[in-house]
């Protein structure tokens, strides 16, 4: 199920669960939630610092918990990825979100916080740009977003309008695999997209998918941006290793959509 579309006046929130954030580029890039008509706070440790990460693991997790529970709050925006959703996954209690859903929006790290909520609960969630990076948002993805939160109906426009995707960040999904966070792929859409990696360990982890079982029963493949793959001497590109790894499937592949560690990262309905 989707949470309830947006509408000006509603009240939303933004957290820093994963990396540690420039507080004054943060809050200068809320405003652009402020001008669609959003009332917008910010999570009680939303620029804390502890090392690298946006506080202690104990004052990230106080402060999701306290907005999934909190049925005023219609949206969480995260500030940014990095890192640290893995370390409070498993002490966030989803009751109180079950009963009110809101949409939870943020991508790479946050891919963590997408497939927990997807397994335990069924609940859609957004992947999307995430208010660190509004300032370098061109209009088209900021305009996918608003759309997205806004309307009943969002969709990116793909071969697989109207069927669920799930997944995220490749190494965070391979990370989570055989976990209580692993996603059921059976059915359904596998998006997937990287930054930074050797194509080598690319083609690891989607052997790894493989080897899980993930492809077995996949309704499709959905590629966004591998940005900044290392290639190496491994001698394969990304799509090659992809083709390479699944040519024994016949489900339907679609590359290079716009979204990931780019620029032009539009939103994606996950879990829907």
């Amino acid at each position: 199920m989707k949470p309830p579309a947006l509408k000006k006046g509603d009240s939303v929130i933004v957290l820093s669960p994963s990396g540690r954030v420039n507080e004054e580029k943060v809050r200068e890039n809320s405003k652009i939630l402020e001008s669609w008509g959003l009332t917008v706070s910010f999570g009680k440790h939303a620029f804390s610092f502890f090392n690298k990460l946006a506080g202690k693991d104990e004052n990230r997790l106080h402060d999701l918990q306290q907005a999934l529970d909190n049925p005023n709050i219609k949206a969480i925006f995260c500030s940014r990825g990095g890192y640290g959703l893995v370390r409070i996954i498993d002490k966030l209690e989803l009751s109180g979100f079950v009963k009110n859903p809101k949409w939870i929006v943020g991508f790479s790290d946050v891919t963590v916080l997408h497939n927990h909520i997807h397994t335990h609960t069924g609940i859609a969630t957004l992947h999307a740009p995430m208010v660190n990076s509004y300032d370098n948002t061109p209009e088209i993805g900021l305009t996918s977003l608003k759309q997205a939160l806004f309307t009943d109906n969002y969709q990116l426009p793909t071969s697989f309008n109207k069927k669920t995707i799930v997944g995220g960040n490749l190494a965070i999904v391979y990370s989570l695999l055989g976990t209580n966070s692993d996603i059921d792929t059976s059915g359904k859409v596998l998006f997937l997209e990287e930054i930074g990696e050797y194509a080598y360990n690319i083609d690891r982890m989607i052997h790894g998918l493989k080897k899980a079982g993930k492809f077995n029963k996949l309704n499709g493949l959905l590629i966004g941006q591998f940005s900044g793959t290392k290639e190496d001497d491994f001698g394969f590109t990304v799509q090659e290793i992809i083709e390479n790894c699944t040519q024994e499937y016949d489900f339907p592949i679609y590359y290079n959509i716009p979204v990931g560690h780019v620029d032009d990262n539009r939103a994606l309905v996950l879990g829907n």
